[in-house]
């Protein structure tokens, strides 16, 4: 398209700033295009074929380990009660591990669509998630990263609109609670889910880890990283149980 809108103003008729704005026309168009070769049709060619060895890796990880495998779900209703699941339309899960036996844990990738003007504008959400179940007693709350652009959708709705500040994260809960979630996760754990740039939730009796992109189940490390949150919480449920 630039090539094609420059293109003129290299005739020899043409005015000085005529020409020089078909030569930036012209290279722009080209540079597109040289990206488009080298970068970008590589990575969709790389991602198509890619995505079934992945997916293959997961369904081995998940036979393994007694996890039960579901690659895509559409939810008509919230599905579970972290307030992203409560969020948008068109809700579905994909990529959803959850374990056989004890102790319970589900992870997966999450995705829902924002509507506005009538349906004519549509943004795509996407979360990873992990879900784990907590001692019934704590409290509802949520510990948002406060510099994460999409966290802060989520205080939208059913939230206190002034949150405390406990750095780097907003806790969003009633304030005779803040003691007592403050108090739920020792500092390494909080450590732990901060420099993941993970927020995290205690909601109904789950502990919620929420991620503002998608989880690569198929890479060895993020696989390790859940399990960790998951061994510490169990280890907190246990302990007050």
């Amino acid at each position: 398209m630039f090539v094609g809108l420059g293109w003129p103003g290299w005739g020899p008729t043409e005015e000085g700033p005529i020409r020089v704005l078909g030569y930036v026309l012209v290279s722009l168009g080209v540079l597109a295009f040289v990206f488009a070769v080298g970068y970008g049709v590589p990575r969709i060619v790389g991602l198509v074929k890619n995505q079934p060895r992945r997916l293959l890796v997961e369904k081995r990880f998940a036979a393994v380990n007694d996890f039960a495998f579901c690659l895509s779900r559409p939810h008509d209703r919230p599905p579970f009660t972290g307030i992203p699941f409560r969020m948008g339309e068109d809700r579905v899960s994909f990529e959803v591990m959850r374990s056989n036996q004890l102790p319970f844990v589900e992870w997966g990738n999450y995705r829902y669509s924002l509507k506005r003007n009538g349906g004519r504008n549509v943004t795509f959400v996407a979360w990873g998630y992990l879900r784990v179940p907590l001692a019934g007693n704590v409290p509802n709350a949520l510990f948002c990263l406060s510099k994460v652009k999409q966290m802060r959708r989520l205080t939208r709705i059913d939230l206190p609109r002034s949150p405390a500040s406990v750095s780097p994260y907003d806790l969003y809960c009633e304030p005779r609670d803040e003691k007592v979630v403050m108090s739920v996760l020792d500092s390494d754990m909080v450590a732990l889910l901060r420099n993941n740039k993970f927020s995290f939730e205690f909601a109904e009796g789950y502990f919620y880890v929420h991620f503002a992109g998608l989880f690569r189940f198929w890479k060895p490390e993020t696989v390790t990283l859940l399990a960790e949150i998951v061994s510490r919480v169990e280890a907190i449920r246990l302990s007050e149980s």
